[in-house]
Formats: C-alpha cells, structure tokens, sequence
C-alpha cells in the first residue's frame, strides 16, 4: 500500500495517510528505519505497527526514568497502568537493562545512600521501603552491608541529641523509651540507640521545677496543699520525674 501524506504531530509522530483510506502514527524513527519517505510504500504493515509499538513503549519507558531514578517494579507497574501487555512490557524492561537503564543494584545503592544522608533513616527501614519496591532480598542485604556503620551511629547520636534537647515535658525513663520507640520507627537498631542513651543525661533536673508549677497553676484551685504535693508529684513521676528531683 502506497503512503499518501505525512501530517506532523507532537513527540516527534506522524500521521501516515495510505491510499487505501487507513491512517497509522509512526514515529519519525520508524519511519527512517524503513525509509518510508523515500520508497513511499508499506510492505509490510503489521511488522511496521509491531516495530513502532515497540518503539514507542520503549520511548516513553525512558522518558518515565529520565526524571528520576527508577526500579524494574516502579517501571512495570507504570507501563502496566498504560495497559501495555505483558510481553510488551517484559521486552522492554530487558532492553532496557541490556542497555544499563535499569539496574535494581545501582538503584538499591543510591536509594539507600539518599535516605541515610537525607532522611536519616535506619538500615531496617531502609530494607523495608526497599522490600516494598520489590527489589531482590540479597540485593538489599549486600548493599546494607556496604553502609558505614559510623555514619549510621553518627546519625543516631544527632537524632538523640535533639530530642533529648527539644523534648519539653519528659524525664528519666519515660523520655528513654519514648525516644527509643521513635528510632525504632525509624529503622535503627534497638542495641545501638541504648548504647547511645546509655551515654546520655535525661534526667531533665532543669525542667522539673518548671514542670512542677506549671502543673501546680493548673490544679492548685482543685486540691488541698497536702493533696495538690501529691497529684503533681504523681503526674511528673509518669512523666519520667523522680519524686526526690
């Protein structure tokens, strides 16, 4: 079938008009492969439409992880909300990787690298979001084993520090734990934050008188003096307060 006209789209497409009233879009790539300008005839319109299809998947593939880095699932399930077919789908995310595009190593490397430097996350929670991505077990496990672990530590102790100076209105063990169970949250070990802890001062000596008259001005005019001594003195003890602070 011989070509009729060519009309210029977007994304560097034409529209391929055809004598026998059909009308196909090819991309200008395609379209030089098969030196349709020149011949102006189609042989072979099902091989065209299969090459261009292909072609296409595999375009807007590497637009999708040109703007960021990208996992093989994070591609898969982008293309597969296109409805693309699985074999389609498959076919191009093994080009891609025959071309270095997609590497589930080099991604798992970075991811983490970001995350420890950025968001200051722990090796479990790291593993978790990785997990989540469905990037291969032993691939996590031997990048988390490339982690420096004094960075690790390092992070932990700031994280530390600073809760331990923003904290407002706990002490003692009740302010241990509520950090512990936050660093936990955060992917970090349970040993490593209570080496650290260990090391720390919460006993919050400055803050108990503060804490104290706070809560006398809010229950002095409910309680007696001898029972008002008691019910604060009860409420900073289950705030980590010792009563003899």
């Amino acid at each position: 079938m011989k070509i009729i006209k060519y009309k210029r789209l977007s994304n560097d497409k034409y529209k391929v008009y055809l004598d026998d009233n059909q009308n196909i879009i090819l991309h200008e790539n395609i379209i030089l492969k098969y030196d349709l300008l020149i011949k102006k005839e189609i042989t072979d319109l099902n091989q065209i439409i299969k090459d261009n299809n292909n072609y296409l998947v595999y375009d807007i593939s590497l637009k999708y992880i040109s703007t960021k880095m990208r996992s093989e699932n994070e591609l898969r399930m982008y293309l597969k909300k296109k409805e693309i077919d699985n074999k389609l789908i498959n076919d191009t995310i093994n080009k891609l990787k025959q071309n270095g595009y997609i590497n589930d190593r080099q991604y798992a490397k970075y991811f983490i690298m970001d995350k420890i430097n950025l968001n200051k996350y722990g090796p479990n929670k790291i593993k978790t979001e990785l997990l989540k991505l469905k990037i291969d077990k032993d691939i996590i496990e031997e990048e988390l084993q490339n982690i420096n672990k004094t960075d690790i530590l390092n992070n932990l102790e700031s994280i530390i520090d600073k809760s331990i100076k923003s904290n407002k209105s706990y002490a003692g063990d009740v302010l241990k734990q509520r950090i512990l169970s936050n660093l936990i949250n955060k992917g970090y070990k349970k040993e490593d934050i209570l080496n650290i802890l260990s090391t720390k001062d919460l006993s919050n000596n400055q803050l108990y008188e503060k804490e104290y008259t706070k809560l006398y001005k809010k229950y002095s005019k409910k309680y007696s003096e001898e029972e008002l001594d008691y019910i604060i003195k009860q409420k900073l003890y289950l705030k980590g307060f010792k009563k003899n602070n």
